[in-house]
């Protein structure tokens, strides 16, 4: 026998299987819970399907004919019977066009116009690049204005057929003995459904 060994605990089967039944008993105790009261709802689904945004430039941006020394800018003013105006040394002459875009959507619907990347268009030619900004809109009664941002535009269409029309025009700035030539550039319209 060693010194200094605790007793070996010594529990009789027929013990041991009862303490395990009560133990399992108790277990199997805690586990049934009661049935809790059950209650059930209804709820619809479902989804309004309407038609595409589509969008058609009718005509382009044009500010007609500049001459001048000085500098100074043009701002093509984008209604119906689009005007520019000169300003600083620039003298104006010839027709002055809005970019003008027909589109069409789901009537009732609200719709974001975004300008484009920067706000601002750049006009290149041979001489320094001239730039378009402070971009603006003109919708008529096509579309009713709901916000402004300085990067887009929301309205609502308010034709019932969902058709609507909209004019893009600007400040283009003129710089300090610009060189002659045409000057072009491009930019992008976006229009989304809000």
């Amino acid at each position: 026998m060693l010194a200094n060994c605790p007793p070996i605990l010594r529990i009789p089967a027929q013990r041991l299987r009862q303490g395990l039944a009560a133990f399992a008993g108790g277990v199997l105790a805690l586990l049934a819970v009661p049935a809790w009261a059950q209650s059930q709802q209804s709820v619809d689904a479902s989804v309004a399907v309407i038609e595409p945004l589509s969008i058609t430039k009718l005509s382009d941006l044009d500010f007609g004919n500049i001459a001048g020394a000085g500098g100074g800018t043009v701002v093509l003013v984008p209604s119906d019977g689009a005007t520019c105006n000169a300003n600083g040394g620039i003298v104006h002459s010839g027709t002055c066009q809005a970019a003008r875009f027909a589109g069409s959507g789901a009537a009732g619907q609200r719709l974001r116009i975004r300008r484009p990347v920067g706000r601002t268009i750049t006009l290149t030619g041979p001489g320094e690049d001239m730039t378009v900004s402070d971009i603006t809109f003109d919708a008529g009664t096509s579309l009713d204005p709901v916000r402004s941002n300085p990067n887009w535009e929301r309205y609502l269409i308010a034709a019932a057929d969902g058709t609507f029309i909209f004019r893009v025009g600007g400040t283009l700035t003129v710089n300090p003995d610009q060189a002659p030539g045409i000057y072009q550039g491009t930019f992008d319209i976006r229009v989304d459904y809000q």
